[in-house]
């Protein structure tokens, strides 16, 4: 979102006028920040929503707020604080309020300015988190084998890291360590870890443990037995007095807090003790004790994890929700619930049953904030030194260590769920409170559940606006990962939202999403998505006023969403009138970084489509010279954003678009013209754009063969650092080529480009891929044989650099003189968008230098 678009939002805005409101909709409108703007800037709201969990967001962000507003913020608080006496039981399973002496950390004592009491509060711990890895039997030696993928515990501020050290009798210690001056460690060290890919390697005999045998020792089915969550490290924060330059105690002069001591908060980590592991057993103790108590009253969520496209759950030894957790997450988990479900009758009678209801929603939302902060399948950051929640990545993916909340005290993680739902309602309801003023009335806002796909509830061209984020294809499963707090939700607020909590599980089959495990194959997901939104489209347009809009936001990489949202808009009689993008995302957040999410939104305009007198256009003759001009002229009002390659080709695909449509149907000759001809018309003239652009005109698109191509653009998007594997796909099939692994030397073809394992000790290929992320080699990085033998232009460029290193010019123009079947002058324009566009100062110089004598020698 960018910057002027977030200050809006926090802004005040003052209601439309009674006669100037329109009726919005929404028609997919998962947690509702499309109609919560409308219903502040004075509009009428449609919102639909399929999904039951975001359905019970919507609730809370659209309907209460503005019904109750800041108001209910008392009866929440109140209620909360019923519910936290609740969970206080719960202190003894947390080994809470331990004297810092007693844990290694060195003890505060200043006898002449500290009273016994003040002593006593700098030496008191507050824990404030645990981490857990996954610990292994070797099954070639025996020993422990902790699976840790980092051994950093905080890369900010005061820098941790922790020791792994293998005993005597196969066990292991684990100690955190600050990084001093004194104890120097290699970051590249601490980044090792002991698991990989999946595959584990044991610190006692450091032979490799296989992903099958971890797999099979997670579900329980290996002869080494299962494996453990252990718990490795203790979070904790104590008090520092603030001292003077001479060392002594700062005090507070004035105010109310005079004669008190000034103090700061110090963080540490350090080993698990007895006293944390017992309190740890006898957490798993009491949950066995109460665990059919709490199933007799339904509370836990023993559903079978269902099939879809992430299992890795089931395949790692977690077939149930319940088993997502830990036992002593668990069990702070169902306490919780309990004291939810103990607390709603009286809510219900001493609120009434709406304004009860609405508290009852948002407790439930404060405990699903810690049940997404606390579970197995969330991770420590060491970057920011907290615990992130479990769909940081949108997926399901096995965490090799994580971290727990304390579910007690001061610093628990329900109070902490507690203030962030209370932070977020008093924040909404103070956005909405202008609209309040303007006389809001109950038909202003109307929510539906169900499908989008058939909107019984509305008339015929009943609605101004349609505005619509749809799903984004293939990217997130929202309903699979919904399911983690459905199961929860529908154990407290099943009977208050009748009908939306009746499935074990939230509804697959109605969702438009490309889901190749509800559809059977990834073409047949695509025919279904197509088909949904399809009829999406086809229903928004029903209830549209004849003279209304519909406009879109899609954010997506990908050609086949594209194409496939091209076609269910074209199909259901719709035309693209207007497109432009908006940086709209974060593009290092975990869930854009290596997805074919764009860190730009586009949005398109469309208007209900008149063919009835609508003729074939010719591809040749009509389309495709309109369809580079908007690209081109695109692309100029562009510039002002500072769109990387990508986005940029992606924001073209929407201006091609828009002449297609206009045009629909296009024909080449006698065969009909699919949308993906006009969004690879367009990526070619972004890229020819492109490479003129870096090249200074010195180079045209024609004048490459594809791995040079590639690199140029790839210098484009990031220099000489990582970039996503999938911008890489991106534009590989957009410029007709392919993408392929090559091990060693090989033979550069036009139609494919090579990419190589950064461990490949011989790497001839101009890229080296790591995970999901590739990058493009620097000349002493690939293979001398490449080289010696270049057969593209980009071998050539690093070949004549590598030979000026070693001999100056001469020796560069001697190579030159090799290899006189490449144009001189298109080696010169790949040199400057080297020396340009590779973010490296020494690298800049050197190709200048180059540059500059072979221009004397030329001249």
């Amino acid at each position: 979102m960018p910057i002027i678009i977030r200050v809006l939002y926090s802004r005040t805005v003052l209601p439309l006028a009674k006669c100037d409101q329109k009726v919005i909709l929404d028609p997919t409108s998962g947690g509702g920040s499309i109609p919560f703007e409308a219903l502040r800037l004075g509009h009428k709201v449609i919102a639909n929503e399929l999904n039951p969990v975001a359905s019970v967001i919507l609730k809370a962000t659209l309907d209460y707020p503005i019904k109750y507003g800041k108001e209910l913020l008392k009866d929440i608080e109140f209620y909360a604080n019923l519910l936290l006496d609740k969970t206080e039981s719960l202190t003894r399973f947390f080994a809470l309020n331990q004297d810092v002496k007693t844990n290694g950390q060195k003890a505060i004592s200043f006898p002449d300015q500290l009273s016994d009491q003040e002593t006593e509060i700098c030496n008191h711990e507050d824990i404030v988190d645990f981490l857990y890895c996954r610990q292994v039997t070797c099954p070639h030696c025996g020993g422990d084998a902790p699976l840790l993928n980092s051994f950093w515990l905080s890369k900010e501020g005061e820098q941790w890291g922790i020791a792994v050290t293998p005993q005597p009798d196969k066990t292991v210690h684990f100690k955190p360590f600050a990084l001093t001056a004194e104890r120097r460690v290699t970051m590249r060290h601490l980044d090792a870890g002991t698991v990989d890919r999946g595959v584990g390697q044991c610190v006692h005999c450091h032979q490799a443990i296989s992903g099958d045998e971890i797999k099979r020792q997670a579900r329980g089915e290996s002869e080494q037995g299962r494996w453990q969550d252990v718990l490795y490290c203790v979070v904790g924060i104590r008090l520092e007095p603030k001292l003077d330059k001479e060392g002594n105690i700062q005090r507070f002069t004035t105010g109310a807090r005079a004669g008190e001591i000034k103090t700061t908060k110090v963080r540490y980590f350090r080993a698990p003790n007895a006293a944390d592991l017992d309190a740890l057993q006898a957490a798993e103790q009491e949950l066995n004790a109460r665990r059919l108590d709490f199933e007799m009253k339904g509370l836990v969520p023993n559903e079978p994890f269902p099939q879809g496209n992430d299992m890795r759950p089931v395949h790692y030894g977690m077939p149930t929700w319940a088993d997502m957790f830990t036992p002593r997450q668990l069990l702070g988990h169902l306490t919780a619930m309990e004291a939810l479900n103990d607390l709603k009758p009286t809510i219900l009678a001493e609120l009434g049953e709406e304004r009860g209801r609405a508290v009852v929603t948002y407790l439930q939302l404060a405990i699903d904030k810690v049940i997404d902060y606390n579970s197995r399948q969330n991770r420590w950051i060491p970057q920011r030194g907290t615990i992130s929640g479990t769909f940081s990545r949108h997926d399901f993916s096995l965490k090799w260590t994580f971290g727990e909340m304390v579910y007690a005290g001061k610093s628990s993680g329900i109070r902490w769920g507690i203030s962030q739902v209370l932070d977020a309602y008093a924040g909404i309801a103070d956005l909405v409170t202008e609209r309040a003023k303007a006389g809001f009335q109950r038909e202003d806002l109307q929510q539906i559940f169900g499908s989008a796909l058939q909107m019984y509830e509305l008339a015929d061209s009943s609605v101004d606006a349609v505005v619509i984020d749809p799903p984004y294809y293939d990217n997130v499963q929202y309903s699979e990962l919904s399911d983690f707090y459905y199961v929860w939700q529908k154990r407290t607020l099943g009977d208050l939202y009748p009908r939306w909590f009746d499935a074990d599980v939230t509804n697959k089959q109605a969702e438009a999403v490309a889901n190749p495990a509800r559809d059977g194959s990834a073409k047949a997901a695509k025919a279904r998505y197509e088909e949904l939104m399809q009829g999406i489209f086809a229903e928004s347009k029903r209830v549209l006023k004849p003279d209304g809009i519909m406009t879109l936001m899609f954010t997506h990489k990908s050609s086949d969403a594209w194409e496939t949202l091209t076609n269910s808009l074209i199909q259901s009689g719709w035309d693209i009138t207007a497109t432009y993008p908006v940086d709209s995302e974060f593009g290092a957040s975990t869930h854009q970084l290596n997805l074919a999410a764009a860190a730009s939104t586009i949005f398109i305009a469309c208007r209900p489509a008149d063919r009835t007198d609508r003729i074939p256009s010719s591809w040749a003759y009509e389309v495709k010279s309109k369809l580079e001009t908007a690209v081109r002229e695109g692309l100029a009002e562009f510039n002002h954003l500072k769109l990387n390659p990508v986005d940029r080709m992606i924001a073209s695909w929407g201006r091609a678009l828009r002449v297609y449509s206009a045009h629909w149907p296009v024909q080449d000759r006698d065969d009909e013209v699919p949308p993906t001809r006009a969004m690879q018309e367009a990526a070619r003239v972004v890229a020819e754009e492109e490479v003129s652009r870096l090249s200074g005109g010195l180079v045209t698109v024609d004048d490459l063969d594809a791995e040079s191509r590639l690199a140029v653009i790839a210098l484009g998007i990031n220099g000489l650092g990582e970039f996503a594997f999938d911008d890489a796909l991106q534009m590989s099939r957009s410029l007709n080529f392919h993408l392929y692994n090559a091990k060693g030397n090989y033979r550069a073809s036009d139609d494919r480009v090579a990419y190589a394992n950064v461990q490949d000790s011989d790497r001839a290929a101009p890229l080296a891929i790591k995970g999901n992320k590739l990058r493009l080699l620097r000349p002493e990085e690939r293979a001398a044989t490449r080289l010696k033998y270049p057969q593209t232009l980009w071998d050539i460029l690093h070949g004549m650099i590598l030979s000026y290193r070693e001999g100056g010019i001469i020796a560069a123009r001697n190579f030159l003189a090799k290899h006189k079947k490449f144009d001189i002058d298109t080696l010169r324009g790949l040199l400057k968008v080297w020396g340009k566009e590779c973010r490296d100062e020494e690298l800049k110089r050197e190709a200048q230098l180059i540059e500059y004598e072979i221009s004397l020698r030329l001249e």
